[in-house]
Order: structure tokens, then C-alpha cells, then sequence
């Protein structure tokens, strides 16, 4: 039995016909690691010879479509001309459409992978929110085991100890009971905005020392990110992008411009800048961007990413499972990025200088 309800039993759904031009299918509610091109064909053949399938799962929010479960059909009804598709429709928000779609294709459909599972488990657990769920509330709802979820909690939040520090009430109310018995004299800290150092996963003498990085130099970092140490408006960064830029992340500096307008060859573009420099809380900004991450990309899409406001970004986008594309001009933050990745026992290598 599906962990999750279908809409109808949830919450009130009609089936109708909805065009595919309006269907968002770039809200993080994809559930899968990856989508299978040879499924889209097989699905798309049998709809030519006029086999039926199950209505797809959109949420409807009052002004946009969100797909929750039917990626494969939907792509495969695009690829015979098709231009609506059979939808039991839902009210609800783009994060009912992923609370559903962690759950989908649990126990009916394609089978899912190992990776689809853990995405699925990921989701949650990096969501501000659901991550402060029980291990056992994520397992239900994505239709996994509890020591999975468990697992991969420790595998993200080693050092982490909020679900210890934090308690659902009877109302639904969160609170932290961390500080629960202890005197409020040894919680006088300063408001002051600090730096927070990100904590290291293994013994500094065991991390490998990678060359430091001059001006014009390109690196590869593990099999998906390349970082270049220039100017990202240079002909060389520029050759080095793809076609399509999923999302562009853009951190400008004091004496560079705004960008004027976004590039038509990208989808989505968040733009941050602070005054606070090196006072800047980047656990606060790493949250910043996961969600931004989670909430506009699927796995494996391409990311730009002008200036490197922080040099372990490599380690969170490899996390979420896409690749990047860096241009940072200070040859020290390069180097720190490429430090930051060898300390996770990751592969570096320079393309050329």
C-alpha cells in the first residue's frame, strides 16, 4: 500500500484534461534520480497503439499546475505531438506536490532505484521544515525503511544534533528543548553576526594538499564541476558552459556591476549580495540556496555560478546531485574551494593554465 494518499482521498481532485505547456515540472517535485529515455519510448509507443494509462498527478494551487507523479508519461505524450494530458487534479501548493511525489511509484508504477529512494529521503531532509520530522514520519512518506532515513541524516548532519534539541507538541508546534534545565547565564552569547566555520569530516593530516590556483587555470572537480579561475565574462569561461543553463547562481562583488538582465539561455537566476563580508553567516546562506536548489532543479541539470561567495558550494551542489560550472577571479578562493573538496576525498584535477 502507497505510504501517501492519492488526492482523492486527501483532499478534493476532479480528472480532466490539462495542457502540457501549463504543467510545472520544475519545482523539485521531481522524485526520480533520473529520468529513463527508453521508458519515455517504450510509453510513448504503446499510446500510439491506443493503450490507456492512469491519469498523471498534478496540485493545483489557484495559478499553477505542479506534476507530482507521471514524468515518464507526460514526456512520453510530448513525444508523440501531444498537447494535453489525463490529470486527476488536486488543490494544493507546490509542497503538497512534493509530499506527494517522495511516496510515488512506492508500490505501483515503475519501480524505483536505490537513488530514487535516497533523493527522495534527501528532499525532506534538507527542507528547513521536514527535516525536523522523526525518522520514522520521513520513511512513511517516502515509502522507505526508518534506518535509511537515519542513515542518511547522519551521512548529511554529522555533527547535527537537532533531533534531539527539537519536539512536536500536541498543537503541531515545534520547540526547541535544547536549553531546557540549563542557566540562562551560560546562553549570554553576542548578537554579533559571526562566520560559521564549516566542521571537518576527517583528520586535516589525511587531506590531500591540491596545487595552489592561478589566474586562467581550469579544474575539475570530481566528474561534474569545473571551476575556472578568471573572469566569467572571458571567451574561455564562456566556451566551457552548456546550452542550457538550468539556474544561475550570481554573487556579485563591491566593484562589479548587477547583472543588466538574465541570459535567455537560463531558467532560473538568484542573485544574492551582502554587506556584512566577512561576517557573513554562510550556514544562513547555504539554506538560502539549498532551497533554492531543491525548489528549481532536477538532478543532473546544469548550474553557473558567478564568484565564489563560499568555498564548499562545490560539496552542497554535489550533494544535490548537479553540476556546476564556476568563474571566481581571486586565485586564494579557488584554492580554498579546491581544499574544501579534497577534504571530502573527492578527485581533482587541472585541465590546463
Amino acid at each position: 500500500m502507497s505510504p501517501n494518499k492519492s488526492p482523492s482521498e486527501s483532499s478534493k481532485s476532479s480528472t480532466q484534461s490539462v495542457e502540457i505547456a501549463k504543467i510545472r515540472m520544475d519545482g523539485g517535485t521531481q522524485p526520480r534520480a533520473k529520468l529513463f529515455e527508453e521508458v519515455v519510448d517504450d510509453y510513448a509507443e504503446d499510446m500510439k497503439q491506443g493503450a490507456t494509462f492512469p491519469p498523471v498527478i498534478i496540485y493545483f494551487d489557484g495559478k499553477e499546475y505542479w506534476l507530482a507523479d507521471g514524468f515518464h508519461r507526460v514526456r512520453a505524450k510530448e513525444a508523440i505531438g501531444a498537447t494535453e494530458v489525463t490529470a486527476e487534479v488536486c488543490l494544493g501548493t507546490q509542497r503538497d506536490a512534493v509530499l506527494y511525489a517522495v511516496g510515488a511509484n512506492a508500490a505501483h508504477g515503475l519501480r524505483r532505484t536505490n537513488a530514487d529512494k535516497r533523493r527522495a529521503v534527501k528532499r525532506l531532509l534538507r527542507d528547513y521544515e521536514w527535516q525536523k520530522w522523526s525518522d520514522r514520519e520521513i520513511a512513511r512518506r517516502c515509502g522507505v525503511d526508518h534506518k535509511t532515513v537515519g542513515n542518511l541524516r547522519k551521512d548529511m548532519y554529522p555533527l547535527d544534533n537537532q533531533s534531539s534539541e527539537f519536539r512536536k507538541g500536541a498543537d503541531g508546534r515545534i520547540t526547541n528543548i535544547a536549553n531546557i534545565g540549563k542557566s540562562t547565564q551560560t546562553n549570554n552569547t553576542s548578537t554579533k553576526r559571526q562566520r560559521v566555520k564549516k566542521p571537518s569530516t576527517a583528520p586535516k593530516s589525511t587531506f590531500p594538499q591540491p596545487q595552489k590556483t592561478k589566474k586562467g587555470d581550469i579544474w575539475r572537480l570530481g566528474k561534474s564541476h569545473t571551476l575556472y579561475c578568471g573572469d566569467p565574462e572571458s571567451t574561455t569561461f564562456q566556451e566551457l558552459l552548456p546550452k542550457e543553463i538550468s539556474l544561475l547562481l550570481f554573487f556579485p562583488r563591491f566593484d562589479k556591476p548587477w547583472l543588466p538582465e538574465k541570459p535567455t539561455n537560463v531558467q532560473n537566476t538568484l542573485l544574492f549580495h551582502t554587506s556584512y563580508g566577512e561576517d557573513l553567516h554562510l550556514e544562513t546562506l547555504r539554506g538560502i540556496i539549498e532551497n533554492c536548489l531543491s525548489g528549481t532543479t532536477d538532478a543532473n541539470d546544469p548550474i553557473v555560478m558567478i564568484n565564489l561567495i563560499d568555498p564548499s558550494l562545490f560539496i552542497l551542489i554535489e550533494e544535490l546531485e548537479c553540476s556546476c560550472y564556476c568563474a571566481e577571479p581571486d586565485p586564494q578562493r579557488c584554492t580554498d574551494a579546491l581544499t574544501a573538496w579534497a577534504a571530502i576525498n573527492q578527485t581533482v584535477k587541472r585541465l590546463s593554465n
